[in-house]
Parts: C-alpha cells; structure tokens; sequence
C-alpha cells in the first residue's frame, strides 16, 4: 500500500457513534493491516471544550447541535491542515438514533456541516459511512405510480444533497431500496451495499494475504445469518425453512436458501422457501397471501417446522406478526423474523412489543435501540462497514 494514501475515521457524532468508528478503525489495523495507514479523529460535544478555549486555528473539532437542535461543526485550521488535509475522510455516523433527541433530518444536517468544513482543505476522497441509509422507503414505487398514487422522492433529494457536499462514496448495510444504488450510478457516485443475509463471497480473505484461522474469521462476521442458519440446520435438520415476506425480500430470499443449501439444486432449495405477496390497498389496509407457485403453501405446513421470514427493517411489526399469523395458523411450530434493521421508534415501542406470533426478531445493531424493545442484536455492523470502507480505499489506493 502506498504509506501516503491515509485513511481517517472521522465520527460524526458522540455516543454509539464514536464507538462505531472506534470498532472500526481497530478492525482496519488488526484484521486488515492497516496499522500505519489508518487513523482516527477525535471530535468533541460543546460541553466537552474547556472553559476558555480560543476560537483560533489550534481548537478542537467540535459536532453538537444549539440548544434548538441547529446544527453545529467547529473546527481549527490546525485540524484542517495537519490531521485532515490530503486523506482519504471516511465520516461515521447513525442516520437514526431513537435513543438520542436527535431526528433523522438533524443527522443529515450534521453530516452536510462536516462535509462542509472539510472542504475547506484538500482531500483525496469522501466516504460516509451508515449503518442504516434513512429515506430509503420514500421514493415513488411504479406499481402504485399505475394506480396513480406518487411519493415525494426524498431519497434522491437527499442523495443529490450529499453530492452537491461533495461526497464521492456512500457505504451502507442493506438499503431497503434498490433504488439508492440507482441514483449512486446516475450521480456518479460510489455505493457500496453490504447484503448481511449473503455477504461475505465478495472479499476473498486469500487477497487481503489472510489463511487458515484469520480468514476463517473475518468471513465469519461477514456472514452473520447464513453462520446462524447453518447452526440451526444441524439442530433441526429437515425442519428449517425462509419465508420470502414479499416481492421486495424475494431475491435476497432465494440467494440465502441457495447459499444456505448448497448441496441441494436450486429447485430443491426453493421448495424450503414460503413465497408471500403483500399489497397495500391503503395506509392500514393490507393483503397477504402465498404466491402460486410457492412449493411451501397453506397445503403442506410442517407441523414441527421452524420458519425464517427475511426481511430489511422492523418498525411497529404489522406486517411480520400477520405472515407469522398465517404460519401459525397452519400449524408451524415456531417463527422468526431476521432483519437488517431495527427501526422502531418510541411511539412504536408498545405495539411492536405486542406482538403475538413471532416469537423471536434477530437484528443487525445498525441503529442504537431503547432498551425497552424486545429485539435480540447481532453485533455486525463494525465488522461488515470496516470490509466494505476497505474496499473502497483500496480502488483509492489502485488508482494512485
């Protein structure tokens, strides 16, 4: 690696946030090797900044909001020139923290703010960095475009944001919608999504100079849902199946069973797959039914089966707890919801808790959660944005 081509964790906020970017810039130098080309900025919540301190060139980088949520970044020339100058910026930060009082609009704002200040110096590339990629369910879908029913596209607006701040990547876990990678190419913008239910083929470990127990490792963490799937499958045997919830987890459904069962043709994978349809007739109206063609249908319910409805998010649940219902009904022992984000907000705290047919939700930790909500966590998030940030440096790397 060329030693002049740095990288620099910059957390753009306190809390789960820097810690974030702390599991990450430890996992870059330990697992990736890159110990002498990473490193990682210090920034500071208003309160923290000694009583006193100068507004000059030597202050400390500052990210807090004003007391009426407006957005705050500071930083001294010094920081500018000697710590951020002529690096690779990879900005860290929680696009949604229900544990905070600070809304998804406050988090964009702060990430323009420090993309702002960075631009007042020299850089050879920004990346950001998010767990979980807001806006992504608010754009307008062409089915519904059919009947004559349009959304405000906040998403492309909110991308167009980013690169009008200059960003030049944008590195995410999952995003809800295909549509986010669309827009990237049209902004010409890079994009890097990690899939949690099928990643981990995209870095072979024997490039990065890894064998043998280190390699074994890190795909480890790349794959969190197919490791757990492969556990329960030698607990249960003939007895574990997914569920595709609906078009949208459809294709990711397929590549999990696939990969989950390698030993079987693809015919023979499909048929361990519930396939539903959903649609929405209006805000609270909802209809969901088994596709035609799935082989696992209202028919052939396996009484001691234990069933895996995939899925991007979970919020209050409605739809999840009704698949579940249907299962159940049929006469499945046991269902659960795998996600890659728990989306859940306070409001919706007691009805997702209410929930009366899936018994267990797993969740990426993509978004810091009330301790209220009854979601287990999969501690993923470090591991599967560090490979993704590497990635991207080194096409840097490459192309210098």
């Amino acid at each position: 690696m060329d030693n002049a081509t740095k990288l620099l964790i910059f957390p753009v906020s306190g809390q789960e946030t820097a810690a974030l970017g702390r599991d990450i810039y430890n996992i870059l130098r330990k697992d990736y090797g890159m110990a002498n080309d990473v490193e990682i900025m210090d920034t500071k919540r208003r309160t923290k900044i000694r009583s006193g301190t100068r507004k000059d060139h030597k202050h400390p980088v500052v990210t807090d909001y004003f007391p009426d949520m407006e957005v705050q970044v500071d930083i001294g020339r010094n920081r500018l020139k000697d710590v951020i100058r002529g690096k690779h910026i990879a900005l860290i930060e929680h696009l949604l923290t229900p544990t905070r009082n600070a809304s998804v609009n406050d988090h964009h704002m702060s990430i323009r703010g420090c993309l702002d200040v960075i631009g007042k110096t020299e850089t050879l590339k920004r990346s950001l960095v998010v767990p979980y990629l807001s806006y992504v369910r608010s754009h307008s879908i062409e089915k519904y475009e059919d009947e004559g029913f349009y959304q405000f596209d906040s998403l492309r607006l909110t991308m167009q944001d980013f690169k009008r701040g200059n960003l030049n990547d944008l590195i995410t876990i999952d995003p809800h919608s295909k549509k986010a990678e669309s827009i990237a190419e049209e902004l010409k913008m890079g994009f890097y999504s990690v899939n949690p239910f099928q990643s981990g083929r995209s870095i072979n470990p024997r490039k990065l100079g890894f064998t043998g127990e280190e390699a074994r490792a890190i795909t480890q963490n790349l794959r969190p849902y197919q490791e757990l799937f492969c556990e329960l499958k030698n607990k249960y045997h003939d007895h574990i199946y997914g569920v595709s919830l609906d078009d949208g987890t459809e294709t990711r459904s397929e590549k999990f069973i696939e990969r989950a069962y390698p030993e079987l043709s693809p015919m023979e994978a499909y048929a361990l797959l519930g396939y539903m349809e959903k649609f929405r007739f209006s805000y609270d109206q909802t209809e969901i039914r088994f596709k035609h063609f799935s082989a696992i249908n209202e028919n052939n319910i396996d009484t001691e089966g234990r069933f895996h409805g995939i899925d991007d998010m979970w919020a209050s649940g409605g739809t999840g707890d009704e698949v579940a219902k249907i299962y159940k009904a049929l006469g499945a022992t046991h269902f659960e919801l795998w996600v890659s984000h728990a989306v859940t907000v306070a409001s919706q705290i007691k009805k997702s808790n209410a929930r009366s047919n899936v018994d267990r939700i797993l969740a990426l930790d993509t978004v810091p959660q009330n301790k209220e909500l009854n979601v287990e966590y999969i501690q993923a998030s470090a591991p599967l944005l560090a490979a993704e940030l590497y990635k991207s440096h080194q096409k840097l790397v490459a192309s210098r």
